[in-house]
């Protein structure tokens, strides 16, 4: 039959959903399931092994390479909450692994770079995030490592593309089931209320 042929008592079919996401080859969600992974399995390691989270570890290694910013510009720059990268420099500024002053441009202002301790533990932990990634990595030839690179950095930078208007499908009009269908399904008595005291 054809798709526009109708059900037996005359009733009209639902449409049969044409397009279905696959897991397996569906871009956002194969690069969600990586993230995740890496945050996760990164977060568990640091901490069991230098008493840091992943949060931590990327403000340290973005202030490793631009000392003296501000909570912002690290916001910014790594794409974090505001609260988070907040909470994370006042544990660390109280464990001795980063120092803040003031703007002498600007009082309003407060700068953060790393401390001695900082870098040290910056150093000791960079090390072994190479290590890491080297192992991460070892399944790609070093032109396939560039490829990948390549390709990420291309797609960082269109992240608005997800804010271009889209167009919305409307909601399908189901078809009303037959009087017998209705009459076969149980009634459903709502939980009772308790008095309002």
């Amino acid at each position: 039959m054809g798709r526009s042929a109708k059900a037996a008592g005359g009733v009209e079919p639902v449409p049969v959903q044409l397009e279905v996401i696959d897991p397996q080859a569906y871009v956002p969600a194969l690069l969600t399931t990586l993230s995740n992974s890496l945050t996760r399995n990164a977060s568990i390691f640091y901490r069991r092994h230098f008493g840091v989270g992943i949060t931590d570890w990327r403000i340290m290694y973005r202030l490793a390479s631009e000392p003296w910013v501000t909570a912002h510009h690290i916001c910014n720059a790594a794409h974090l909450d505001k609260g988070v990268v907040s909470r994370s420099l006042a544990w660390m500024e109280k464990r001795g692994l980063v120092l803040v002053r003031g703007d002498e441009t600007d009082a309003r202002r407060r700068l953060v770079a790393l401390s001695p301790a900082g870098l040290d533990l910056h150093d000791r932990i960079t090390q072994v995030a190479l290590e890491r990634e080297r192992n991460f990595l070892s399944q790609l030839s070093p032109s396939e490592v560039q490829t990948t690179v390549h390709l990420l950095q291309k797609l960082i930078g269109n992240l608005r593309a997800f804010s271009k208007p889209v167009s919305i499908p409307p909601a399908r009009k189901l078809p009303e089931p037959l009087p017998e269908e209705a009459a076969a399904r149980p009634a459903v008595t709502p939980p009772a209320r308790a008095a309002v005291p």
